[in-house]
Formats: structure tokens, C-alpha cells, sequence
């Protein structure tokens, strides 16, 4: 698969421009942009204390069957990061997958598995091979090759790549249900393409950097420009209620970075709008953009992997433990009444917040502010 490069002209104008919009101030080097910093050198930081972990260089061909390579592999899967100052989520493997490795079979097979990949004492193909018979994920043995070595790897998530690589004109190249070496292997091709387009922008831009302008391209700059039109269409009452609501898709393993952002329930926000049915419908369309809320949850778990509650400082990881990992609304700041047709939503427009505290806002009319509520909640 080639890039055009007409088409990364477009884009990096594009990219140009958002990032000094961010930034304030005009793009030098990637390295130099507080953005990108802020937003996507977790990647980095990520590497480096994976690296630390692994110790790969002190492992010993004794240490295969003994189980202590499982576990230097499965230290290196991290939760969390220190990164600029403060501790991030690592979004690169689904939460719900970092404990696969642990959950393997531990003995000599697995062990000696690790032990070539990390050691290269076999072509990096064979070891995909191996650790895709052993039931790992595509998501996960591509984690698994970044911690390896990010100047010649880096982390894929299939479904958003596949919408990435369609931007920048690679629609018919898919990595969704397509478990492969050669697919990976392609993939990183299209990386180092981009890679190289920008070392004429940038001579220090590195493989993880062209990761992140595509990443950035395809998320950030996409819910940027997010508008949600407020639609004054009566509801459809053809089709019971219940019939419309939207049925999460069927995630295999193979597919399940679809998921990779926190999994954060959504089901009951509804409840907290005791409005009319033709106001229920309006508002939902609005607040319930999925993407838009995705977003803002997306943005909010890079800076606080417990994801409390901007009012109360609730955290439903701390009193529920794994069930409560990921979980938390979404509250607009603004009634949906007040907005216009030509009213943009931007990710500054919701507050998340924890259950109590959503409907506490939504108690009276007008609404509690987010800082009225936070002043009940400190006496």
C-alpha cells in the first residue's frame, strides 16, 4: 500500500494548523509541541518504564520453564504511567486484556515463546505466529512487539486505523479481523511511509511520532470539529421505544481494540431526564452523541485513570474495585434548551460526573451548576 503524498501535504497542513491552534504558538518540531506532548507522549513514557520492566538483557536461557519471564513480560503490561507529572491511563492495551498474559498457562512453551521474541533468537514472524496460537489478540501481541523495540513497532488499534487510513486515502487496507505478521507487517509499512513524509518537516520525527500524527488526524482533530445538529423532527412512534435503542455489537477477541477505551456503562443516564417523550427525544439526540461522549471520556482518563467525579471526587474504581473500573456519566453543562441549531457541542461543553451528583444537577429547575454543586458537596 502506498501513501499519496499529495494527500499528506493536505493533511499535515491540516495538522499544522490544529496543533498551533492548540499549542498557541507556531509547530517547530513535534517534540517542542506541548500538544502532542501532553497528549501522546504517554506512548513514550510507556516504553520506557515497560523497557525497565522487561530487564530483556539480563534474561538467561536457564530462566526458560521457571516462570519468571512470564512474569517480567506481564510487568511490563502496565496499567498506568507517570507522565508529565501526573499518573495516565495506558490506553494501548484494552484494560480488559491486561491480565491475559498472567491468565496463560504458565511453563517452558510460553517462556521460550517470550524468551526468542525479546532475545531475537527468532524471526520476529514465527514469534507472531506462536503468540496467536496461544490466543492473544491482535491488539496485544502488537503491545507486545512495541515494548520490544518502538523504533520498529508501535501499537495498533484496528478499527480506529481502519477510519484513519481511509482519511489519508488506504480505504480498501483493513486490520480488523485480519490477524496476521503480514498485516501487521503492512501496516507498519504505511507507518514508516508517514514516517518519512514527515522527516521533511521534521528530521527527528520518529516512528512513535508519525503513530501520533496519524492517531491525532483520525481522534483529536475528528472531535475537534464534532457539531450536533439539534434536530426538530418529531419521533418516529412506528417503533417501540425499546427497539430503537442502540445494541452493542458483538466484540470478539480477535477485534477487541474497538473497545480500547475505558468501557464506561451508559444505560441509565436516561433516567436522570424526566422530561416529556417529545423533549426526551430531542435531548437524547444530542447528549447522547456517542462519539462526542466517548471523547470527552477518552481525554478525561489520560489525566485520571480512576475517572472521579468532577463535583464530589467519587471514584467507582476505589469503592467497587474491577467492577467499577471505566465507569462514570456524562452531564451537559448547558440545558439543551438553550442551544440553537447552529450551537457547536464541544468536549468542554460535558462534565463527568458520578451517579448521585448527575442527578443532584438535574434535581431542580434551572440546573445546578457544576461549581454550585461542588460548593453543596463541601458544606
Amino acid at each position: 500500500m502506498t501513501v499519496s503524498i499529495e494527500v499528506l501535504e493536505r493533511k499535515y497542513s491540516e495538522f499544522k494548523e490544529f496543533i498551533e491552534k492548540m499549542d498557541k504558538q507556531p509547530l517547530t518540531t513535534f517534540k517542542a509541541s506541548k500538544f502532542l506532548s501532553r497528549e501522546e507522549g504517554y506512548k513514550d513514557s510507556i516504553y520506557k518504564e515497560a523497557q525497565q520492566n522487561l530487564g530483556s538483557t539480563h534474561w538467561k536461557s536457564a530462566d526458560v520453564g521457571q516462570g519468571e519471564i512470564q512474569k517480567k513480560v506481564d510487568s511490563a503490561i502496565l496499567k498506568t504511567v507517570k507522565h508529565d507529572g501526573k499518573t495516565v491511563n495506558n490506553n494501548l492495551v484494552v484494560w480488559s486484556n491486561k491480565g491475559k498474559l498472567r491468565n496463560l498457562t504458565a511453563g517452558k512453551e510460553l517462556d521460550e515463546t517470550l524468551y526468542n521474541m525479546y532475545t531475537g533468537k527468532v524471526a520476529d514472524e514465527v514469534s507472531f505466529g506462536r503468540l496467536h496460537t496461544m490466543g492473544l489478540n491482535y491488539q496485544f501481541i502488537a503491545y507486545l512487539f512495541f515494548i520490544k523495540e518502538q523504533n520498529k513497532f508501535t501499537p495498533i488499534s484496528q478499527e480506529k486505523f481502519d477510519k484513519i487510513f481511509e482519511l489519508i486515502g488506504l480505504s480498501d487496507f483493513k486490520t480488523s479481523r485480519n490477524i496476521s505478521w503480514e498485516n501487521y507487517s503492512a501496516f507498519l509499512d504505511i507507518i514508516k511511509q508517514v514516517q518519512r513524509f514527515l522527516k521533511t518537516k521534521d528530521k527527528a520525527t520518529t516512528l512513535l511520532d508519525a503513530h501520533s500524527f496519524l492517531w491525532v488526524l483520525g481522534n483529536q482533530m475528528q472531535e475537534e470539529a464534532v457539531q450536533v445538529p439539534v434536530s426538530n423532527a418529531m419521533p418516529d412512534t412506528s417503533v417501540a421505544p425499546e427497539q430503537k435503542r442502540e445494541v452493542p455489537a458483538v466484540v470478539t477477541e480477535e477485534v477487541s481494540s474497538e473497545v480500547e477505551a475505558p468501557v464506561i456503562a451508559e444505560e441509565d443516564e436516561a433516567r436522570a431526564f424526566p422530561e416529556g417523550e417529545i423533549k426526551y427525544c430531542l435531548h437524547r439526540k444530542r447528549e447522547r452523541n456517542r462519539e462526542l461522549v466517548k471523547a470527552v471520556k477518552e481525554r478525561a482518563f489520560q489525566t485520571d485513570a480512576k475517572l472521579c467525579c468532577q463535583a464530589c471526587g467519587f471514584s467507582f474504581l476505589d469503592k467497587y474495585g474491577v467492577l467499577g473500573e471505566g465507569f462514570i456519566e456524562a452531564h451537559h453543562l448547558f440545558p439543551i434548551s438553550q442551544l440553537t441549531e447552529a450551537t457547536p457541542t464541544r468536549l468542554d461543553d460535558l462534565a463527568l460526573v458520578c451517579s448521585n451528583c448527575h442527578r443532584m444537577l438535574h434535581r431542580r429547575r434551572p440546573w445546578l451548576t457544576l461549581e454550585d454543586l461542588k460548593q453543596l458537596v463541601q458544606g
